[in-house]
């Protein structure tokens, strides 16, 4: 099933509260075993999604220049791979503009909540975004806090125009609107995990999107809290 804008186009996949795979129908490191409820987004429809995701870009920037910024830590996997895909979406239709790419790191969780704060560290070097086309890319958008604080940050700097790429959409009430101009997911709202996004550090590696399971969660539940 795919959510439709206003005008009917697909805009991105959605993905209905009831599904759930076993995760022991894939292939899932053992030393998570216990830790994981269930798969929601297997590793191959993220990567065909992508494939796509990066057309949709293409066909909407347009050939001119575009720095594609990357918020670390959770997106780093979907953005490496979004980069390559482009890169490739772009060669294969001659584009004749450079694609450059930078980073800002940002911190609101701890746990399974977000701590309504956001922190942002890396940047200094963002002056260079002053009169230039970015793509703000991020791994998921719950209460839009983190992502208003980017946009904002980056628009004071003089940035001449700026688009979102979100890898995950949570169903969720948020509490600041933000524009979300291409995403990959839609989801339910339930805690997940994998393909870079984590749960204190943990299960980054792992190459599906699933949901945490109770057990899970104790295990590594910040012994701060």
């Amino acid at each position: 099933m795919a959510l439709k804008d206003s005008l009917g186009k697909t805009r991105c996949v959605y993905i209905p509260d009831d599904l759930e795979y076993d995760t022991s129908l894939f292939l899932v490191p053992s030393c998570y075993k216990d830790d994981l409820k269930s798969l929601i987004i297997c590793e191959g429809l993220i990567k065909d999604r992508i494939r796509k995701l990066a057309r949709e870009i293409h066909e909407s920037v347009g050939d001119q220049p575009l720095v594609m910024l990357c918020v670390l830590k959770g997106s780093y996997r979907f953005f490496t791979a979004l980069v390559d895909e482009l890169t490739i979406t772009r060669a294969d239709l001659t584009c004749s503009t450079p694609l450059t790419v930078d980073f800002v790191r940002a911190m609101s969780y701890e746990d399974t909540e977000t701590t309504g704060k956001v922190q942002l560290v890396g940047l200094s070097n963002l002056e260079e975004v002053r009169g230039q086309n970015i793509l703000v890319v991020d791994d998921i958008i719950d209460s839009g806090l983190t992502l208003s604080r980017i946009i904002h940050t980056i628009k004071e700097l003089g940035a001449a125009k700026i688009w979102t790429c979100l890898m995950l959409s949570k169903r969720v009430k948020r509490r600041i609107e933000n524009q979300e101009d291409f995403v990959a997911f839609n989801i339910p709202d339930k805690f997940i995990v994998g393909y870079g996004l984590d749960y204190n550090q943990k299960f980054r590696d792992l190459n599906h999107i699933c949901v945490m399971s109770p057990t899970g969660i104790a295990k590594y539940k910040s012994r701060s809290s």
